[in-house]
């Protein structure tokens, strides 16, 4: 049996461990552990490899064990069902003992029993390290769907204004070539420049008016302009540019019918185009100021530990749950807005409120279409830090389980909706920044209470 686990342990040692084992032998692909299997050998690779990876997250996946590397139940290991599926992927043989055999092993061979030790602080790490990317990348892709259909909206109408403003460029165009040449009385023509510049950006509806004055204003225009043997279809988009038959009237009676159709139409496309350009402008903005919000969710281009400003963090983190929160949730704000800043790792602390929010929002999904969904956020000075509340209406934390939800790996969400090291991350953060977290739950109620101390840590 070589193995770097047994250098300068004693011969009379070793030969007891071997004593206490027997063979197994593994084919290709046949699997060790299942995922919750009682696990309850302490087991040494003598040829072959393990591959480890949790039902859950299939993408998660790490070697667990290779020749001369042990596996299974380890000293003092706390470990009882299998946290994931363990198989061979080459035929592999092992040495398996009975976990009842691990007390006498610390005594008989503490050589061993230090290195075993070594190796499931590391293998606890190393899971830990797996897990915790595994938890992040999960809440990363919920916030990127959600910003995915935000930022699809302004883009999707900035391609279709873009669109749409090339078609009334080369409607303009024509216009304008079909009325190079024309001459027009000398009053016309001041008349003709003034409506033009006196063009405004697209309204709802034209001033005051509701949509009924408005189809009676637009029903007139059109008959007017059938009447004078003008296009009745520029009615509509005459009224947007709210141009009245009052103004048309001196024109109808000074100029030809076509070039007065081509001036209407160039007139009518000058109004798109302000209206198109003004659609763009609202939606490269939108998409700006998501762009920069994920920038400042994310601190990126920031020290990790500076002065942040927390109601910022949280409202960012709002914005960020925006698309989620569009569907039958109320968001209660009840921030106080004159905290001071504290010393913190910005991105850090929005990952508590990320973790937070998302739980509330799941703990929420499940309640009845008719019963509201509200999210509350509340923030406060006290006497020694700030104080966030993030609460929701939800069923509630078991009370059985409440000592347990700071657990690594526990969760109550089923298969594939948690790794259950959401709020370990979220307690060893707030540990990090020397700040507390309590919660309070019950059928109806349950909030989060996190305290930040104005002192830096």
């Amino acid at each position: 049996m070589q193995s770097p686990l047994f250098e300068e342990e004693s011969a009379e040692a070793v030969a007891w461990i071997a004593q206490q084992m027997h063979i197994r032998r593994l084919g290709a692909g046949e699997i060790l552990w299942n995922q919750g299997d009682v696990v309850t050998e302490f087991q040494m690779v003598l040829e072959g490899e393990l591959h480890y990876r949790r039902d859950d997250d299939p993408y998660a996946q790490f070697i667990v064990g290779t020749a001369g590397h042990p596996t299974g139940v380890l000293p003092f290991s706390r470990m009882k069902k299998a946290t994931g599926r363990v198989w061979a992927v080459v035929p592999t043989r092992l040495a398996a003992m009975e976990a009842s055999h691990l007390r006498e092993l610390v005594y008989r061979a503490p050589l061993v029993a230090q290195r075993l030790v070594a190796q499931m602080t590391d293998r606890t790490r190393e899971i830990t390290r797996m897990e915790e990317g595994s938890s992040r990348l999960l809440a990363l892709g919920k916030l990127a769907a959600g910003l995915a259909h935000e930022l699809n909206n302004p883009a999707s109408a900035a391609v279709r204004s873009s669109a749409l403003l090339r078609d009334v460029l080369s409607r303009r165009r024509k216009a304008g070539v079909a009325l190079h040449g024309v001459v027009f009385p000398d009053g016309v023509r001041e008349t003709m420049t003034e409506m033009i510049q006196a063009l405004e950006e697209c309204l709802s509806t034209p001033g005051d008016m509701d949509a009924l004055e408005r189809a009676d204003i637009e029903s007139d225009t059109t008959d007017w302009l059938e009447d004078n043997g003008l296009p009745a279809a520029l009615a509509s988009e005459l009224v947007e540019a709210r141009v009245t038959v009052e103004q048309l009237k001196p024109l109808a009676a000074a100029v030809p019918v076509e070039p007065l159709a081509n001036f209407l139409r160039l007139i009518v496309a000058d109004h798109q185009t302000l209206c198109l350009t003004r659609e763009l402008e609202e939606a490269s903005r939108r998409i700006s100021e998501l762009v920069q919000a994920v920038k400042q969710y994310s601190y990126m281009d920031q020290s990790p530990v500076a002065e942040v400003d927390v109601e910022q963090g949280i409202d960012l983190t709002l914005r960020m749950f925006q698309h989620q929160l569009k569907h039958g949730f109320t968001v209660n704000r009840k921030l106080c807005g004159n905290l001071p800043r504290v010393q913190a790792n910005g991105s850090a602390l929005n990952q508590i409120w990320t973790n937070l929010i998302d739980n509330a929002i799941d703990a929420m999904e499940g309640m009845p279409a008719d019963q509201p969904k509200i999210l509350t956020v509340r923030t406060c000075l006290e006497a020694e830090g700030i104080l966030v509340e993030i609460g929701d209406n939800g069923p509630g934390i078991p009370a059985e389980v409440q000592s347990r939800i700071f657990d690594p790996f526990f969760t109550t969400k089923g298969v594939g909706k948690g790794t259950g090291l959401g709020l370990d991350i979220v307690r060893r953060i707030v540990r990090s920044h020397r700040a507390t977290i309590l919660v309070n739950s019950e059928p109806g109620r349950t909030v989060f209470q996190v305290r930040l101390p104005l002192t830096p840590a």
